[in-house]
């Protein structure tokens, strides 16, 4: 008793709680004994259901339904009991015992609205079931119907992205500029300048470049030395052209033909560039050396996509001052190559849209003679190069 004497003088709000719950649980059981009470509170009691109703209703499934249905009869039960009360008592007062128009048309009400509700709920829950079936089905049609669609869409995507079993032939677009006069007749006025091949290129790496071959002149030969293409091949010399392109020593460090390495080894993707030592002779007989080289490197290489590089600009100050090799000629020259290109086996590519200084040239700083660029700047060329690979299909 002493420790307990401490324990409620140590925590005097603890004790009171206690008392309260003991007082309050004594009282309930003395009321319930002695008939205040009623121990009837379940959940088919007309308090707990008249809370539940509407949350049971808005479900509107069956079992929900039977449970409205019983909590409407148990209210009538409690309705009738209330009524053999009143009877009882009228009985008791000498008054007779008969049924009222009231009493008797409320009994059919509950009746007529019993019937109602049960017919209503079941036709609310076909309706509900008959359009939320339909509303799944087509939604799940639709849905279904849209995946389709879209797969399709995507395969043929795949397919149009170039090179595969039904390749596409994409021809070089042109885009027209206010007409430059020539200062030369190896080259006519020039109106339009030819667009890289329109083709949804993408990114690679250096290993792209292992079944490579690059073909050209001295431009060529710096992107051998000073870029970080050493996984490819080079066939290169100063001072090339379409005219000797076949036959000089230009492969295998100058031991070879290109026709005897075409002969001996097989490429996947093969890349020219020249123009610049032709730019004295006219722009017709330029490309027809041009073609008739590439003509013999397919045949030598059918499986090869070939990338016909537009060849680079000069410098503006250079350009302005020359009236043979300037942009106008050089411009005039790849429009004409880049005519031939399908986007099939044959690509038209223009690294000058990387070095480009605004006015149509090359741009100066990258340049050490106003023809070829800096050792530093060919890395420029390679990012060009890694930014316009193709996929897989176009080699198929």
């Amino acid at each position: 008793m002493k420790k307990l004497w401490q324990m409620i003088k140590g925590c005097p709000l603890f004790t009171i709680l206690i008392l309260s719950g003991i007082i309050v649980t004594a009282g309930g059981y003395a009321g319930a004994a002695l008939g205040i009470y009623k121990w009837d509170v379940t959940f088919k009691h007309p308090m707990v259901q008249t809370v539940l109703l509407d949350e049971k209703a808005e479900s509107g499934s069956e079992s929900d339904a039977s449970e409205v249905s019983t909590a409407k009869g148990d209210l009538d039960k409690n309705e009738q009991h209330k009524d053999v009360d009143n009877s009882t008592e009228a009985v008791k007062n000498g008054k007779p015992l008969e049924k009222t128009e009231e009493q008797t048309d409320g009994k059919s009400e509950d009746k007529s609205d019993a019937k109602t509700t049960e017919k209503s709920s079941e036709k609310n829950t076909e309706k509900s079931t008959e359009k939320g079936s339909g509303k799944t089905t087509e939604k799940t049609t639709k849905k279904s119907t849209e995946k389709k669609t879209e797969a399709t869409t995507e395969k043929k995507a795949s397919i149009d992205t170039g090179g595969s079993s039904t390749p596409i032939s994409r021809p070089t677009q042109y885009k027209k500029i206010k007409t430059r006069k020539s200062r030369n007749n190896c080259y006519g006025d020039l109106t339009k300048i030819a667009l890289e091949t329109d083709y949804p290129y993408i990114k690679v790496d250096k290993s792209y470049f292992d079944d490579a071959l690059f073909i050209g002149d001295s431009r060529i030969e710096g992107l051998a030395l000073y870029s970080g293409l050493d996984n490819a091949q080079f066939a290169y010399m100063e001072g090339l052209t379409t005219f000797g392109l076949m036959s000089e020593k230009i492969a295998a460090n100058g031991t070879a033909t290109l026709i005897d390495l075409l002969g001996s080894q097989t490429f996947k993707k093969i890349y020219i560039m020249l123009g610049i030592n032709e730019a004295g002779y006219n722009t017709d007989s330029y490309v027809s050396s041009y073609m008739d080289a590439v003509s013999q490197i397919q045949a030598l290489q059918p499986d090869a996509v070939i990338f016909m590089m537009g060849c680079m600009h000069v410098s503006s100050d250079y350009s302005d001052t020359h009236d043979i090799v300037n942009n106008d000629n050089i411009d005039e020259k790849n429009g004409a190559i880049a005519a031939y290109a399908d986007g099939i086996k044959l690509f038209y590519l223009d690294m000058n849209t990387v070095v480009d200084d605004g006015k149509g040239g090359l741009i100066k700083d990258y340049t050490w003679d106003d023809i070829h660029l800096q050792a530093q700047y060919y890395s420029v060329w390679e990012d060009y190069l890694y930014s316009h690979g193709l996929k897989d299909d176009a080699f198929n």
